[in-house]
């Protein structure tokens, strides 16, 4: 009853959709920049599934239990929501200030005030970052507020970029030095609560951040002006694309827009000819190991064992229970229903004379 209730409810309380802004939010190189393009032009986006209406509250849900914790710590947390300019671009033909609010300011022990930033992800996305990939776009973020933070605070340049897994309630933590002057962000230290710890030259240092994000926002601008589109950032079987809510008009005409026929270049041949060779060694390797395993396979099935080790190696027999669906018990109005038709690439490379 709740159930199915619930999300449902969420969905119709859905806030509408907002016009594109130039935002510290979307600076990030990560942030697909043919979707914001589409933004831009003001087509309408296609409206979001009532569970990801949820899932998105859900994460402002995990701010606010986050900020509970720290004010019953010996840290301070204030300045929530402050809003800051973190400089000038073009939108719409005009100068534009970019305007972000913040999550707030840590000020510790010692009376250091740091920028305090706190997403709440998921699982997969937090083990990334736990085992060495970057968050981008959330750097980025943290860059241009720091450059509006210092215009109100200069003594302000270190954040902390707080991340939380929504699944298990672990923190991941980037302690961040911003030189604005230089646009250099060093990542001093990351701290996970399961007790991972890098600093020193285990961390990263980037640069230009700031000045990537605002020619970004220029790309942007320049493609509303000219009623065009980006290349497209990512492959359509990229979880991105899934997610976008311009996916359908970014692929309506995907298979239009590919010639029949090139020539390659010499580079691009000698690679067609490397991944044709290795893809002979691999079919050749693959057929041995079929023989092998069916044999293998095969000894099991005589000595009527599930496993078999010696040597340091195991030959492993194991039985599953898989359920499957057949489509032609399912009334065809539903079949219909749950069916999404998708455009997808299918590549090949073959050897010898086209």
């Amino acid at each position: 009853m709740l159930a199915d209730l619930l999300l449902k409810v969420a969905g119709m309380n859905q806030k509408p959709e907002q016009d594109y802004r130039p935002r510290p939010s979307s600076s990030g190189p990560e942030r697909c920049l043919r979707q914001l393009c589409y933004k831009a032009h003001g087509l309408k986006a296609k409206k979001m599934s009532d569970r990801f209406v949820a899932v998105l509250d859900d994460s402002s849900w995990h701010e606010e239990l986050t900020a509970d914790w720290i004010r019953k710590s010996a840290f301070q947390l204030h300045s929530q929501q402050l809003v800051l300019n973190c400089g000038t671009t073009t939108h719409l033909g005009q100068a534009f200030d970019v305007a972000g609010s913040i999550d707030g300011i840590i000020t510790d022990l010692l009376g250091v005030d740091r920028l305090w930033e706190h997403k709440a992800i998921n699982h997969f996305g937090f083990e990334r970052y736990l085992k060495g990939d970057y968050p981008m776009d959330y750097l980025t973020q943290c860059c241009l507020y720091l450059v509006g933070l210092q215009k109100v605070n200069p003594q302000i340049r270190e954040a902390i970029l707080l991340i939380k897994n929504k699944n298990t309630s672990a923190y991941l933590e980037f302690m961040l030095d911003y030189n604005s002057a230089d646009d250099i962000m060093v990542v001093k230290h990351l701290m996970g609560s399961d007790g991972t710890f890098r600093d020193g030259e285990d961390v990263a240092l980037f640069t230009n951040l700031y000045r990537d994000a605002f020619e970004r926002f220029a790309q942007v601008e320049k493609h509303r002006v000219l009623q065009a589109l980006p290349d497209r950032q990512f492959e359509r079987s990229d979880w991105q694309c899934d997610y976008c809510p311009y996916s359908e008009p970014c692929y309506e005409n995907y298979q239009q827009e590919f010639t029949e026929f090139v020539a390659l270049d010499a580079e691009a041949a000698a690679q067609a000819a490397e991944y044709v060779e290795i893809n002979d060694i691999q079919a050749t390797l693959k057929k041995r190991q079929d023989v092998i395993r069916k044999s293998l396979k095969g000894w099991l099935n005589s000595a009527n064992a599930c496993r078999a080790i010696a040597d340091g190696y195991s030959v492993n027999l194991a039985f599953q229970k898989r359920t499957t669906v057949d489509n032609k018990l399912v009334p065809p109005e539903i079949l219909k229903k749950a069916s999404d038709e998708k455009t997808i690439e299918i590549f090949t490379i073959k050897g010898g004379k086209a």
